[in-house]
């Protein structure tokens, strides 16, 4: 190794308050998908003040129509757009490296539920907290804490180094897909991805599939007194989750278990997540849209995992005295799951570089949600995996990041490069 992991943690310590006060910029810039501009302004001077050449990657979904990996959308995207940036030696030395991350967050729920507004940021206990500062703005400024160490003790990397932030991960990962096309089309060599989802400084050895759907039923209106003159579409609605949640426990065999999943309790996670209807109190509803997730193991077809829920949720409707009328699609994620080969170099090289900083090695973590990893990995061949920091009530209440796991993650992230990429001088001198 051409830098001593004593000098990395005593620069990273050194850029503490950098990392604080970048942190405090990215997460204040509200960013929920389809609206992530304020974050990419945020992003794009910072990428630039540490050397990168920025271009900007348009995400236009009629032409990701074609990829097998396209979700279909869920909301207008308003033009926004990932930024690409690019780290060139003048000379290649080692091996290149892409780090990407989201930028998009999810919506926070009831304000008032929160002990400060989300976008308030503070710290307390040595936590950091705002709406996507675990979820995950906290890791991608802890990646490019490590790499201004590398800066200031004197070293660039000695081969290209990308640093992607996209869009719209949260809800159809069409960003990233862009950014895999951008790769493809331009014939860039990427070597290894590293993504710094918060999962605790654990290396994801697996993700689960995803499918999005929306289920809009339409039944009779009529006034309460004449109820039963009335087809109530909520209550039918309830009737179909309860035989999802039969599909759910069917999909989770505790004598099938996908490998990568053997000691999680219950992979596969069904959840409701939006139901609305009626529109008074005394009257029959005419309609009812109800909106949930599914999750399934990798090497099931995400194609496969809807025509199940379809054929469940016609078979629940029509067990029903008078059958609604309904239409049932699929817009957001249509996500399959993969497997991290943990065995590869840039795999072994990250659990090195996690022993070296925590002086244990890292555990293996069985993602039950989707990640961006799926689209470089299984779109671009990329050797991909998540390694990031600390976090608590991501997608909830109070959410925020441990800023201790964000430093001990930006000195993983500069050995990683130092190994991986290799050093050189500012001059292009190999060190």
């Amino acid at each position: 190794m051409s830098v001593r992991k004593e000098d990395v943690a005593g620069a990273v310590r050194a850029n503490e308050g950098w990392m604080r006060a970048k942190l405090k910029e990215v997460v204040e810039a509200k960013s929920f998908s389809g609206h992530e501009q304020a974050a990419q302004a945020v992003m794009r001077p910072l990428l630039e003040s540490l050397g990168f050449a920025v271009n900007e990657i348009p995400v236009e979904p009629e032409r990701l129509k074609a990829s097998p990996l396209y979700s279909p959308v869920v909301h207008e995207l308003h033009g926004c757009h990932n930024l690409w940036g690019e780290l060139a030696p003048a000379q290649t030395l080692g091996k290149s490296l892409l780090i990407n991350g989201h930028v998009d967050v999810v919506p926070t729920g009831e304000t008032s539920l929160w002990s400060r507004p989300p976008f308030e940021t503070y710290e307390k206990d040595g936590w950091f907290y705002g709406r996507g500062a675990g979820d995950m703005k906290g890791g991608l400024v802890a990646a490019l804490t490590g790499l201004r160490a590398l800066h200031d003790l004197g070293y660039k990397p000695a081969a290209p180094l990308y640093f992607n932030t996209v869009v719209e991960e949260e809800c159809t990962g069409n960003g990233a897909l862009a950014s895999v096309e951008y790769i493809k089309a331009n014939r860039i060599r990427v070597d290894a991805m590293l993504d710094p989802e918060p999962f605790s400084e654990s290396i994801m050895s697996g993700q689960v599939g995803v499918i999005w759907a929306q289920l809009h039923l339409i039944g009779r209106p009529a006034h309460a007194m004449e109820a039963s003159a009335g087809l109530n579409p909520i209550e039918a609605a309830m009737h179909v989750w309860q035989a999802l949640r039969k599909l759910e426990a069917s999909w989770n065999p505790p004598h099938q278990k996908h490998p990568v999943f053997g000691d999680h309790p219950h992979p596969l996670n069904f959840n409701l997540g939006q139901l609305n209807g009626g529109d008074w109190n005394s009257s029959v509803p005419t309609t009812c849209r109800m909106e949930f997730r599914c999750g399934f193991y990798p090497g099931f077809d995400p194609a496969e995992a809807k025509r199940q829920v379809e054929a469940c949720v016609a078979a629940a409707i029509a067990e029903l005295a008078e059958p609604p009328k309904y239409t049932l699609s699929f817009n957001g994620f249509h996500a399959p799951g993969c497997v991290v080969d943990l065995g590869t170099a840039p795999m072994q090289l990250l659990s090195r570089c996690h022993e070296s900083v925590n002086g244990a090695a890292p555990v293996s973590y069985p993602c039950t949600g989707t990640t961006d990893v799926r689209l470089f990995q299984l779109g671009a061949d990329i050797p991909s995996t998540c390694y990031g920091p600390r976090a608590q009530r991501i997608h909830a209440l109070d959410e925020c990041v441990e800023l201790a796991s964000m430093q001990r993650v930006a000195q993983v992230y500069a050995l990683f490069i130092a190994q991986w990429c290799g050093l050189s001088a500012p001059g292009g001198g190999a060190r």
